[in-house]
């Protein structure tokens, strides 16, 4: 492998170290800083702890760590096992010096010739005082080399190191541990520097705890021990532990019971009420004060007050003497006999003068403005009018402005060119566009409606230009209800 990929390779897996030790809390299913263990952790003096520690080691090819002078320089596996046991002493809780012994068997690239590496070093270490305890330490020792002469020889040389990691406390005296290491040392140009890594996972356990005295026994967990409380398997925050009593066994306690010797269903522990006699209890009835059978207490709303209640009647706001609720209608037109102008002949409902009760014909005006009207046309693609069309909207205004109740919708179509989707935008801005021409003139706004059904109702052929041309239009219906 080449000396760069070798020492970014490194670098990678240190990265993934660190990674890894930042995620760790993340991945354990119990409390963290919240523990019980934390606060007796962070509180502890002068504690001591041993531990063991595996991982690897990524050597850099430009070691100097070999016999000068009698072997040849021979660059060492890129990665190899590491282990080794550890022993530190903190005199607070968040600060302590450890010391380390390490072997890193390996082989060197060129003949596969067996070495061993070792280390011992000791260093000043800085944690976080509590359970989940991210540190930084820095130090030094020596790192040394045994074998033949075949691999490296034998040689030893001062290397500082320095590294970022987290340990985790399962318990108060036991502690799982990562971290990656960086150690510079000289290599093996002059003035030349190699960077050796580790990656490393341990397991310490802690010596010299001192155990809080057990909290006294609240088996109810009610907040009062065990000792002081009269009812300790009941659980009852009140001074002697004891829940209040219920005299009548309704549910409600006798301290908030209104009638405590007497059962009852409400929220006040006495029985519920029913003042109006009507079989619907108080709380339950919409109108406790007058008498009703039906499921809400109150009686059957009337708005007219002519005998029907509103669920049946058809006309609920015209008094009407008919079974139904509304007043006689002959003909059956809609239009009651009262405000009838033809009693015994059923309107036309057309959208003119639907209101009288009686037949009528759309005068010959007002069918000219009625269906398809020829002659409004637009710019190709567009909503907007072209100045062609003005004297027919204004022929369609005069007759909106002579007949002042008829109401009117204004449809518009397009023929099949383009999705369906832009067509309907069209059509409908198109529709508006004509309604605002309208309403500009003076015609009411109230009046109109406007809707684009785009390609979804032609009238002729959309395969052929003149069909196209004949779906392109613009509808006027007169509206027949408000």
């Amino acid at each position: 492998m080449h000396q760069a990929d070798r020492f970014f390779s490194a670098r990678a897996l240190l990265l993934a170290a660190t990674l890894t030790t930042a995620l760790l809390p993340t991945l354990l299913p119990t409390p963290a800083e919240a523990a019980p263990g934390a606060a007796c952790i962070a509180k502890q003096r002068n504690l001591w702890e041993v531990g063991v520690y595996l991982g690897a080691f990524f050597p850099d090819a430009r070691h100097e760590l070999y016999e000068n002078g009698i072997v040849p320089h021979r660059a060492f596996d890129d990665v190899s096992f590491s282990g080794g046991l550890r022993l530190a002493y903190l005199p607070l809780p968040w600060i302590g010096v450890e010391a380390e012994a390490g072997w890193m068997p390996t082989q060197t690239e060129a003949n596969d010739a067996s070495a061993n590496i070792y280390t011992l070093r000791g260093h000043l270490l800085a944690q976080y005082p509590g359970r989940i305890a991210p540190f930084v330490l820095a130090g030094a020792g020596a790192l040394g080399v045994s074998s033949g002469r075949r691999a490296a020889g034998d040689d030893a040389d001062l290397a500082f190191h320095w590294s970022l990691g987290l340990k985790y406390y399962v318990e108060p005296s036991f502690a799982v541990r990562l971290e990656g290491r960086h150690l510079p040392t000289k290599g093996l140009g002059k003035d030349e520097f190699a960077s050796h890594f580790e990656a490393l996972f341990g397991l310490s356990y802690v010596i010299g705890l001192k155990r809080a005295p057990a909290a006294p026994s609240d088996s109810d967990g009610d907040g009062l021990n065990d000792a002081k409380d009269a009812c300790p398997n009941l659980f009852a925050q009140t001074p002697d532990g004891c829940p209040p009593r219920d005299s009548d066994g309704d549910g409600v306690l006798d301290d908030i019971d209104q009638c405590p010797h007497e059962v009852g269903a409400s929220a006040d522990g006495c029985p519920v009420r029913d003042r109006d006699g009507d079989g619907v209890t108080d709380d339950k009835d919409a109108c406790p004060t007058r008498a009703a059978a039906t499921p809400d207490g109150c009686p059957l709303k009337d708005a007219d007050q002519d005998g029907v209640p509103d669920a049946q009647d058809q006309c609920p706001s015209v008094p009407g003497s008919t079974a139904d609720g509304c007043p006689p209608d002959a003909d059956g037109d809609g239009v009651v006999d009262a405000q009838d102008k033809c009693v015994n002949q059923p309107e036309t409902v057309n959208g003119y003068q639907d209101g009288d009760g009686c037949p009528d014909e759309l005068p010959k005006a007002v069918k000219r403005f009625t269906g398809a009207i020829r002659g409004i046309n637009f710019e190709t693609g567009s909503a907007t009018i072209r100045k062609s069309s003005f004297a027919q909207l204004d022929a369609a205004v005069k007759v909106l402005q002579e007949y002042g109740e008829l109401r009117l919708r204004v449809r518009g179509h397009t023929d099949t060119t383009g999705t369906r989707e832009k067509n309907l935008e069209l059509s409908r801005q198109r529709a508006e566009a004509v309604k605002t021409y309208l309403a500009g003139k003076g015609v009411d706004a109230a009046r109109l409606k406007a809707e684009g059904l785009g390609p979804d109702e032609p009238v002729a052929d959309n395969a052929k230009p003149a069909g196209r041309a004949e779906n392109r239009r613009i509808e006027f219906r007169l509206e027949t209800t408000p």
